[in-house]
């Protein structure tokens, strides 16, 4: 099981990367909740983008004026409860499975001023809560100066209220990589780095959970990184398969690899239809690693660049600023291979907000996925991992026989191939040449 936490400072502004960094996290990892803040969208753009997204149920909150706004996507195989719900706190039960934990959604105050109130309610739930649970979110807080980078030094005392909280709850920091630094930005002439988003855990969840960690991810869309909290630590990879690009065909060079390809024949016998296939895949994936065509390869150098420079000491903004414009566009020239890869008339040519649209996502999405499997002892499974260890064992026990016998008369009547002389060459001891006398 996984959440991602992300500030993505407003959604659904075409010149944002926003949604198209909403998408590489749900073809990379599609957690099983999801929460966002600073939305800055009332409910009815969320569902949509929520029904986009693929997630079977979401719970939201309206910013107030053009500020804030938060929202918890989850699929079904999560049952949620929840305990409290305002523009800073979202907390709830959870039961996964046989698991059952708590889970507080933080979005601190901006202001300073008001933080204290959000920390005094959190202390409050941490007195009487015993059982596993984990806060995340964007804190907008740290612990002390080491937290960041830049500025003036702020006194040990403006710390107290945000450790005292964390004290009183038994929080402690799940284990992290990537940098822990997740927001980014200037003030007045100083560039500024923070350690404001990041997942606690009590006692007891890491009882629970003793392997959860967090991966503090790259940074875009947004001045802050999005939060992968894993419960489990899975590694899972994915693969796709070859898809003939319709951009290519008006490349130069193109046509004349693929005819090379397709003449070439075998110097011993004629070459087969699947075989000339096969051979004008492997000089299209050639072709376009040598001429850097490949739209993810541009994006991710684009992608690298970017971290790189928002991770600086002292990043140039002008040059932040650069590499946005050109991942936007680079973006836009990836929409021209979604668009071949839509297998459905109605999704490249019908209205993709009509209801029908949203509905037939949900509903083909939902048909491709398996949300749990039981093992034999009855229990649920819901994480990629455990269904694959369930799916394993089921195919080894239904291909192993538990009770081998004697097979001997199944083949009486069959003349026998192998003469005795030659099953005793056959049984012969293998030897290396040295070994040989």
């Amino acid at each position: 099981m996984s959440m991602i936490s992300w500030n993505c400072q407003g959604l659904g502004r075409a010149q944002d990367l926003v949604i198209p960094r909403l998408r590489e996290m749900r073809k990379e990892h599609f957690p099983d909740m999801l929460f966002l803040m600073e939305t800055k969208q009332k409910r009815d753009i969320l569902i949509d983008l929520q029904t986009w997204l693929g997630y079977d149920r979401i719970m939201t909150v309206n910013p107030i004026g053009y500020s804030g706004g938060l929202a918890l996507m989850w699929k079904n195989s999560v049952n949620i409860n929840f305990k409290y719900v305002d523009k800073n706190l979202v907390d709830f039960k959870v039961m996964f499975g046989k698991d059952c934990f708590f889970v507080s959604c933080i979005y601190g105050e901006p202001a300073v001023s008001n933080r204290s109130k959000l920390w005094e309610k959190l202390s409050r739930i941490g007195v009487h809560r015993k059982e596993p649970w984990c806060m995340l979110g964007d804190f907008n807080e740290i612990r002390n100066n080491g937290e960041k980078i830049g500025g003036p030094r702020r006194s040990e005392a403006s710390f107290q209220a945000f450790n005292d909280m964390l004290q009183i709850g038994n929080m402690t920091e799940l284990p992290s990589s990537g940098n822990s630094f997740t927001w980014g930005g200037q003030r007045g002439n100083l560039s500024i780095q923070s350690k404001l988003d990041i997942c606690f855990g009590n006692q007891r969840w890491f009882t629970l959970f003793p392997v959860s960690n967090q991966v503090f991810m790259e940074k875009r869309g947004s001045d802050h990184r999005p939060v992968l909290v894993r419960l489990i630590n899975v590694s899972e990879s994915y693969r796709g398969s070859f898809r003939f690009d319709e951009r290519l065909l008006h490349k130069q060079g193109i046509q004349e690899e693929i005819k090379k390809a397709w003449l070439t024949n075998h110097p011993l016998f004629e070459t087969r239809v699947s075989d000339r296939l096969k051979n004008c895949r492997k000089a299209i994936s050639r072709w376009k690693k040598k001429e850097n065509l490949n739209a993810r390869d541009s994006i991710k150098q684009i992608q690298c660049a970017l971290e790189m420079e928002q991770s600086a000491r002292f990043p140039s903004t002008t040059r932040i600023r650069f590499l946005k414009s050109e991942l936007v566009q680079a973006y836009k020239d990836e929409e021209l291979f979604w668009k071949q890869r839509c297998k459905e008339k109605w999704a490249v040519k019908g209205d993709l907000n009509t209801k029908y649209y949203h509905a037939s996502v949900k509903a083909n999405r939902s048909r491709k996925r398996i949300i749990k499997l039981l093992d034999d002892m009855g229990r649920e499974h819901f994480s990629e991992a455990a269904k694959g260890e369930v799916a394993t064992d089921y195919f080894q026990k239904l291909f192993t026989s538990t009770h081998p016998g004697d097979f001997t008369g199944l083949f009486e009547g069959f003349t026998s191939r192998v003469t005795a002389e030659m099953n005793e060459k056959l049984n012969r001891e293998v030897m290396l040449p040295g070994q040989m006398g």
